[in-house]
């Protein structure tokens, strides 16, 4: 979950890490080979037949800087180039004599290694993005810097011109390569429950991070007093790497003990079965890595056995915790088979012109192969950068292959008991949908009664907390979900509410306020964005099916006639969607209230083949039974010829054929009737009199779609055009009854003067939260009984692909009124 501003800031992390991938990539195929290994100015290893061999350098020599050098400059072979001879001052014992040496061009062999390292260095960046995108708090924070710096760590180093710019990078490099220990121990501590390290654990972090810090900050001091005191700063340099060295070796042992004490304290089967899988990862990929630092800053140079397997282990770390922690939804064999094809496509792509590259390199032109080579992998490092914070769009792309299950607000509104029910039924099947959804294994609902809290609902394990439990105050008043560790609780009421098996709470708004306590996830033990999304939406949903329930059962409350006229309420509810169309690039929201049991006010949506949907929404002239029987004629008739696929001009002329034909006096019917090409994201319609529809553009323009006919059943021949409107991404469309304007406070009527406020003050808002926002206002206007109100919110999320353009729309009559016209 999102917490603190630090997130957007971590994310461009990213860009340096990229950078300095995709510069590791470019400059692969320029690499020279020296075949000896340094570690300062000091020659420690010669790989016989290279080309330093060749120069007559050995073992235990030292290279002396030449004339003018910068002393800060990382290595004497820094501007090394293949292929183009240099001088190098040769130090053994008190003789400095001039050494010719030729560098080449890597080996196959060494070339393949750095790019097999580079490759692991784009997996790091690969999966923190990856989780980072899902889900943000102290653990992931944590894990995507342990990413980056591994990344950062493992890449080859580039190749640099300016001296200044080399000194820059080892900086960073060598603080990366001492602060990994500390992120490892910092993430140990807080997995899997990602809550804030207390005690020994606090301690414990706290001295990781000193430690790195005081080594980086002695490393640091003593490359500035390198010119000053020269073989002193060589010398002390020498002891700070060594010290380096086991430091990362015996940090990543101590972040293995945190880890180990995180596994034995698991409570739960679930638990211990994720951490296992981690743990695994972790000793299969830190052991052998840390080993190999330690000894490669131990020894006196030369190859050590395993070391290129120990480096390429080490991308075991961060996929066993991707798998563990990472997106819940890689136990839900879909989503886990959608990421699967994803990342082996991408990783196909790039290995394939790599491939492509190397048999170049060898059968034709090695330069042109090369090249091509570094490009792929510019490729790998790019596709990794972008592949994590592109996972929503990738996992949209996914879902048109392999559809998701339903979502928690579709279970909700397809069951009769929501949609028809009393409170406590709506309750119930909403607490049993979000634990089929997201795989709960509890859920309990609350209801904020004047004596106290009272438990209305159960589904799962999940018990009531003790009656004088309180956590209503430390609530979020901006709603969603919350978890309970996050929640500013004493101590007592934090027990009492995880001893009833609560994870995480939902508040849900309205006349009645409502807390859902859910239990732990079955599949992992978080929520990610989108699931934050969806349980807001949810929330907003079940705020308007109570609100709806308590109507209904405030009205069975008047004699036998008020619950015969209940039940006709009931029925005509029923006759309602039992869902609202969901689509992942249309937001839709609908509520109907009435005045008395029943009443004429209506909205229908007809699914049609494709993402098509035709909507209605109608009022009946009158109130009462009249009105609801005149409303239930209009519903029965258009459903029947929307199914044929009728257009809304069309349709409407039919039904204002056959309402005439009855012959009734004062039967008259406002109906408003619209077919939406999702895909297209096109809104044609035609109007009976109903309310003009508002659409409030994406930049504040207000567009008032006032083109209509006569009301159906007054002229037998009325005739009703269609006109079509392009959505576009944050558009807006509203359309209601005249009961939401024509509410009054005195003299003074609601209007769609109130309408636009509520529109522009929730702009940013999904659908559902403007509806009830709109429901919210109206009734806190009024002081006055509400008319019927019809309420249909419809909102574009995304930008259409529309094959050709739309229909043009200067024949439209509308009334604009910008957005500063409303303030």
């Amino acid at each position: 979950m999102d917490r603190g501003n630090s997130s957007p800031l971590l994310s461009w992390l990213l860009v340096p890490v990229t950078a300095a991938l995709v510069l590791s990539a470019l400059s692969l195929p320029h690499q020279p080979y020296v075949g000896l290994v340094l570690r300062g100015d000091l020659v420690v290893a010669v790989v016989p037949g290279g080309p330093a061999e060749h120069a007559g350098l050995a073992p235990g020599d030292h290279l002396v800087p030449q004339p003018g050098q910068p002393t800060f400059t990382r290595s004497p072979l820094a501007n090394v180039v293949p292929g183009v001879p240099m001088i190098l001052l040769r130090e053994r014992g008190q003789d400095v004599v001039a050494v010719r040496m030729v560098p080449r061009a890597l080996p196959d062999g060494e070339r393949r290694m750095m790019a097999a390292l580079l490759a692991v260095a784009s997996g790091f960046v690969l999966i923190g993005g990856w989780v980072w995108s899902e889900r943000r708090d102290r653990l992931t924070r944590t894990f995507f810097l342990l990413c980056l710096a591994f990344a950062w760590f493992l890449a080859p180093l580039p190749r640099w011109r300016n001296e200044a710019s080399g000194a820059l990078y080892d900086a960073f490099y060598t603080g990366a390569g001492l602060y990994l220990p500390a992120l490892f121990i910092h993430f140990f501590a807080l997995f899997p429950e990602s809550g804030q390290p207390r005690g020994r654990l606090r301690s414990i972090t706290t001295v990781a991070y000193g430690v790195a810090t005081g080594i980086f900050g002695a490393s640091f001091l003593i490359m500035l007093a390198e010119p000053v005191f020269g073989a002193i700063a060589a010398t002390a340099q020498t002891l700070i790497e060594g010290m380096a060295g086991l430091w990362f070796a015996f940090g990543l042992l101590g972040a293995l003990y945190v880890f180990a004490g995180s596994y034995r304290r698991a409570r739960s089967t679930d638990a211990r079965r994720r951490l296992r899988v981690a743990l695994a990862g972790t000793a299969l990929g830190a052991l052998p890595f840390a080993t190999l630092v330690a000894v490669r800053n131990l020894s006196s140079g030369g190859p050590i056995p395993g070391e290129r397997l120990a480096v390429i282990l080490t991308l075991l770390v961060p996929a066993s915790f991707a798998w563990a922690t990472g997106v819940h939804r890689v136990f839900e064999f879909k989503v886990a088979l959608r990421a699967a094809v994803s990342l082996v496509v991408l990783a196909a792509l790039g290995a394939l012109v790599y491939v492509t590259g190397e048999w170049l390199a060898a059968a034709w032109r090695r330069d042109l192969g090369s090249g091509l080579a570094g490009g792929a992998l510019t490729f790998v490092a790019l596709t990794a950068a972008v592949a994590g914070p592109a996972t929503r769009w990738l996992r949209s792309l996914g879902a048109r292959f392999i559809p998701d299950a339903a979502t928690a607000t579709e279970r909700l509104g397809a069951s009769p008991g929501a949609r028809g029910g009393t409170p406590g039924h709506v309750v119930q099947t909403a607490c049993q949908a979000l634990a089929d959804a997201f795989h709960l294994d509890g859920c309990l609902a609350l209801e904020f009664a004047p004596g106290g809290l009272r438990t209305v609902a159960c589904a799962g394990v999940t018990v009531s907390p003790p009656p004088e439990t309180d956590f209503t105050a430390a609530l979020p008043e901006s709603g969603g979900i919350v978890a309970l560790e996050d929640l500013h609780l004493r101590a007592p009421d934090r027990r009492a509410l995880e001893r009833a098996g609560v994870a995480w709470l939902l508040p849900v708004e309205g006349t009645v306020r409502h807390c859902l306590l859910l239990g732990r996830r079955l599949g992992g033990s978080w929520f990610g964005l989108e699931d934050q999304r969806e349980l807001r939406r949810f929330a907003g949903h079940l705020e308007v099916l109570l609100e709806n329930a308590r109507l209904r059962q405030a009205a069975s409350t008047h004699g036998s006639m008020g619950r015969e006229l209940s039940k006709a309420g009931a029925i005509q509810a029923r006759l309602l969607p039992r869902r609202v169309p969901a689509f992942r690039s249309l937001d839709c929201a609908a509520a109907a209230l009435s005045s008395e049991s029943v009443g004429g006010d209506y909205y229908d949506f007809v699914r049609s083949p494709g993402p098509v949907v035709t909507l209605a929404v109608g009022d009946a002239a009158g109130k009462g039974i009249p009105a609801a029987l005149m409303g239930t004629w209009a519903h029965a008739a258009f459903r029947d010829r929307a199914r044929r696929g009728a257009a809304p001009g069309e349709l409407l002329s039919a039904l204002n054929h056959e309402l005439v034909a009855l012959n009734q006096p004062q039967a008259f019917v406002a109906l408003l009737c619209a077919r939406v090409d999702v895909r297209a994201a096109t809104f044609t319609f035609a109007n009976a009199g109903l309310t003009p529809p508002l659409l409030r553009r994406r930049d504040g323009r207000f567009e008032e779609l006032s083109q209509s006919g006569v009301l159906l059943g007054v002229a037998p021949r009325a005739h009703y055009e269609d006109l079509s409107v392009e959505l576009d991404a944050g558009d807006i469309m509203v359309l209601y009854s005249d009961g939401l304007t024509e509410a009054r406070r005195g003299e003074e009527e609601f209007g769609p003067e109130g309408v636009r406020r509520v529109l522009e003050s929730h702009a940013r808002k999904g659908a559902t939260e403007i509806l009830r926002a709109l429901l919210a206002e109206v009734q806190a206007f009024t002081d006055q009984p509400l008319d019927d109100v019809t309420v249909v919110v419809l909102k574009q999320l995304t930008r259409p692909a529309r094959a050709r353009p739309a229909p043009c729309q200067e024949e439209l009559k509308f009334q604009v009124q910008g957005a500063d016209d409303t303030r």
